[in-house]
């Protein structure tokens, strides 16, 4: 398609009224905004600091730490001090035959602590592994509403131009109907067409609103404080191997992280269980001292100071109806998490497959989009405007050329927030925050 110099001179004109025009009508929509500047990067580490729910999973892996510490201390002892070989029965304290003082002190079978203690250790690596999918989460959740906020204004943007459009066409359509060159209902059609985009503001800005209120939400802020944002940016395309990221996935997603810890978690509980049946000891010892000296067991060698020393063993002799259900328990739970682990694994390669192609497909879209569809919408409008001036198209015609260009324009954005979304989503399965 060719343009003649008189066509050119039009075109020139028509885009130094709208450039014009534009920048008037900006200064409007731009009041809707604070002159604060936030940042992608700010939000998402605004995000990570004062999101509730990290904060809950990172005190509840500190609290499994400590307990994993916890259950290396050894058992309490116990102190006794007895009145025995008393004269009459509870009275009398101050005469006792003799008094006992006795230590006992509660000792596991060894290396039950051990295995206590590494089953706390998986337990508390596996809720490290879900602290840190969860700021991943986090990181994702917050991408995705600020571009969300993106496409919102994007559209409060688009509309402004579509408005500044109609105005022109209406004014054409007005001057070719004063002219006798058009009947009144093509006239009325172009006021249709501006008064509808106007109408179309309200739900925009309702929109935008909802935007903002979400992303508030996820970085602290109150849900209606005003703010500017970036500009939507096209990610530079980046080729993914498939088969490193499902490599790197098995490594370090964080979900299959925490279900393998958890499974070696149940596998040492249910060796603990294995070792119930094993018994328990009580160390214990002592002294007695004896006020009345002829109750000495060694009197006769003018003796009325004894000590004691002994060790009891705690057998599990009712192992049918305790120890052998906490078995079959640790067993099922074992079970239990390696099927989780097996569950996790699919639905990883799953969710890896399905980011890994909405990835694909977003790129070669927006490389159409860039190459083909939007240079050819922007001619087929321009070409439009031009022959609607010149009568040789009728009203609807470049209506569908304005909206077709509209449409474009808008999916081209949405494509390029779900490629941002799918790029961030590989990196939340490989365990990176990108």
């Amino acid at each position: 398609m060719y343009f003649n110099s008189s066509n050119k001179n039009i075109f020139k004109h028509f885009a130094s009224v709208i450039l014009l025009a534009s920048l008037t009508y900006f200064q409007g929509v731009s009041s809707l905004f604070a002159a604060e500047l936030l940042t992608l990067e700010q939000a998402v580490h605004t995000a990570k600091v004062t999101s509730p729910d990290l904060q809950s999973s990172q005190a509840q892996t500190k609290s499994a730490r400590y307990r994993a510490e916890q259950s290396l201390a050894p058992a309490l002892p116990s102190i006794s001090y007895t009145y025995q070989d008393m004269n009459t029965p509870y009275h009398g304290l101050s005469v006792p035959a003799s008094r006992v003082i006795g230590l006992t002190q509660p000792i596991n079978f060894p290396g039950k602590a051990l295995l206590a203690h590494s089953s706390l250790s998986y337990q508390a690596k596996a809720l490290e592994d879900q602290s840190k999918g969860q700021e991943l989460q986090v990181s994702l959740n917050t991408k995705t509403a600020y571009f969300q906020l993106q496409i919102s204004r994007e559209n409060l943007n688009l509309n402004a131009e579509q408005h500044l459009l109609y105005e022109r066409i209406f004014a054409t359509a007005k001057r070719r109907y004063e002219a006798g060159a058009i009947t009144q209902v093509d006239l009325l059609n172009a006021e249709v067409a501006l008064n509808a985009n106007d109408n179309d503001l309200a739900d925009l800005k309702s929109a935008e609103r909802q935007a903002r209120a979400q992303l508030n939400l996820l970085i602290g802020r109150p849900v209606d404080q005003k703010y500017d944002i970036e500009a939507i940016k096209g990610r530079a395309t980046q080729v993914f191997d498939k088969g490193q990221l499902q490599n790197k996935m098995n490594e370090y997603r964080n979900e299959l992280r925490a279900a393998r810890n958890t499974y070696e978690a149940a596998n040492k509980s249910y060796r603990l269980a294995e070792m119930s049946l094993l018994p328990d000891f009580q160390l214990t010892a002592g002294t007695t001292y004896y006020d009345v000296p002829e109750a000495s067991p060694i009197a006769a060698n003018g003796g009325s100071h004894t000590y004691y020393i002994g060790l009891q063993a705690t057998i599990p002799i009712w192992f049918l109806l305790d120890q052998r259900l906490g078995m079959s328990a640790a067993a099922s739970d074992r079970a239990a998490a390696e099927a989780n682990l097996q569950s996790v694994s699919n639905q990883s390669k799953l969710a890896l497959e399905a980011a890994f192609d909405t990835y694909s497909a977003n790129s070669e879209k927006i490389q159409n989009f860039e190459k083909h569809i939007l240079p050819l919408t922007e001619q087929s409008l321009n070409l439009a405007v031009i022959n609607y001036g010149a009568g040789k198209i009728d009203f609807q015609t470049l209506a569908d050329a304005a909206t077709a260009r509209r449409t474009t324009r808008q999916t081209y954005l949405t494509t390029i927030m779900n490629l941002q979304i799918s790029y961030s989503n590989i990196g939340l399965l490989i365990g990176e925050d990108l």
